[in-house]
């Protein structure tokens, strides 16, 4: 049943109970000596007419496959994998190809992201910088080879959008020296020629 036919029986049943409530305990009623009674109204329901709630419109997923970026086993060197991303608006797939690098099926493939999350993705289209603002969770802090395979999956995904000249990497939300004390983290990190 949908929730109009359910809507108008429970509107017709209301109406039923008081009718019936209404109608229990009348008696006619006589003025002086006449034995006419007066006539009573009896309330009628009103029809209640139930309007379909307008359903919103699904934005249609836009999808792209790109190369993501992952740690092998021993954090000796980075494993690309080819993967499909999904996203509603163009200016999303930045955000989107950030967020494939936080997981994998592949257990010879290790997310170097997997406890990070990224607090906002936004790209400046006139200026071709994209500006990443990421909070560390305690599995996040890598030693300096970690750290080093981290930011070229990070450099490696972002620099693969031609439009993207330079990336800001932002650290709840403060410009720092370095993402984890090991190596220094330029800013912004320029595409390489």
């Amino acid at each position: 049943m949908t929730i109009t036919t359910r809507l108008v029986q429970g509107a017709l049943l209301v109406s039923a109970i008081t009718l019936s409530i209404t109608a229990c305990g009348q008696k006619a009623q006589f003025t002086g000596s006449t034995s006419t009674p007066h006539a009573s109204v009896t309330p009628t329901a009103t029809p209640i007419v139930a309007t379909a709630v307008p359903t919103p419109t699904a934005v249609p997923m836009k999808q792209r496959q790109i190369k993501a970026y992952y740690s092998d086993q021993d954090e000796m060197k980075l494993v690309e994998k080819a993967v499909t991303i999904s996203f509603q608006k163009d200016a999303d797939v930045y955000a989107a190809a950030l967020q494939a690098l936080q997981k994998n099926d592949d257990p010879k493939a290790i997310s170097l992201f997997d406890d990070l999350k990224f607090k906002s993705v936004a790209f400046d289209a006139t200026k071709g910088e994209l500006k990443v603002d990421v909070a560390f969770g305690p599995k996040t802090q890598l030693g300096a080879p970690g750290e080093e395979l981290f930011l070229q999956a990070l450099k490696k995904t972002v620099f693969q959008f031609t439009e993207v000249k330079a990336l800001y990497v932002l650290k709840d939300g403060k410009q720092v020296d370095s993402l984890m004390g090991h190596l220094e983290l330029p800013y912004p990190i320029k595409r390489p020629n």
